[in-house]
């Protein structure tokens, strides 16, 4: 069995996202410029430790493989051997990248896909100083993008949803970033690749945004916290259960629900 999850604000937290936990029931777990910048709750964390002893666990996020391996709460206290980093587009492998992978999914990329000048030309048509507060291509996939959300040119990004879609690109606004990805790149796709490697028969899933809804539907069974893009959408994702939970708490309550199913499965598996 896998438990493939995302991290930020499935697994864990910033100070402003963790919601009204307290302080003291919180746990550093990622370090940037000399300061602990996430968090999860110590029972999330004892959760996390039983499930993994039930099925293999798999970070899953999109962040590219540096921002990844300061999450020193996963990588060293779950040393996990596969995470699938940078929105599906690198699977890294005891963290270093599968080249297997990498090939595969660069090649879809530049045969089905428009190329990234073009992409973020149309982009940058619209863009302006006011509401546009950085731009990164990451891992030489995707754009990150760094917005001022209250600003946002609402007319111009719809047209510009529409424009990319045919190109073989999609669109996501997650807090104050907006990514723009390759259709190609997907946590959904990496999955699948990292389950048929493991030959794996089961696959519980969890993650918050529409970047996530790729590997919630390659789940056998996809849990999402309620607080995040597809907790809005919940009446479209009849597949997806959602928690009563919000914030750092809703790490705890999904974690509760995959360890009992997990519990019932490995049960069945040994029948």
């Amino acid at each position: 069995m896998i438990f493939a999850s995302d991290l930020d604000q499935t697994l864990i937290y910033s100070e402003r996202s963790k919601g009204e936990v307290p302080a003291e029931d919180m746990v550093p777990v990622e370090l940037y410029e000399g300061r602990h910048i996430s968090f999860m709750t110590k029972r999330a964390v004892e959760k996390l430790g039983t499930l993994a002893g039930l099925a293999r666990f798999i970070p899953v996020t999109t962040r590219i493989p540096e921002q990844y391996h300061r999450i020193f709460g996963i990588t060293e206290g779950f040393r996990p051997e596969y995470a699938i980093v940078s929105n599906g587009g690198t699977v890294l492998v005891n963290g270093q990248p599968d080249q297997e992978w990498n090939g595969i999914v660069r090649d879809a990329v530049r045969t089905h896909c428009a190329e990234q000048s073009e992409i973020i030309g149309l982009f940058n048509a619209i863009a302006a100083s006011h509401w546009v507060k950085s731009s990164r291509l990451c891992d030489e996939l995707f754009y990150s993008i760094v917005v001022e959300r209250d600003q946002l040119p609402l007319d111009a990004i719809e047209e510009l949803k529409k424009q990319i879609a045919p190109l073989g690109w999609s669109y996501s606004l997650q807090g104050r970033k907006i990514y723009l990805v390759p259709e190609k790149v997907s946590k959904g796709a990496a999955i699948q690749y990292v389950k048929d490697k493991l030959d794996s028969g089961y696959v519980f899933a969890a993650g918050d945004s529409l970047l996530d809804e790729s590997l919630l539907l390659a789940a056998d069974f996809a849990i999402a916290p309620s607080h995040g893009e597809l907790g809005r959408l919940e009446a479209a994702n009849p597949h997806i259960s959602f928690t009563k939970s919000t914030g750092a708490l809703a790490s705890e309550e999904l974690l509760d629900i995959i360890i009992e199913r997990a519990g019932k499965q490995a049960a069945l598996q040994t029948k």
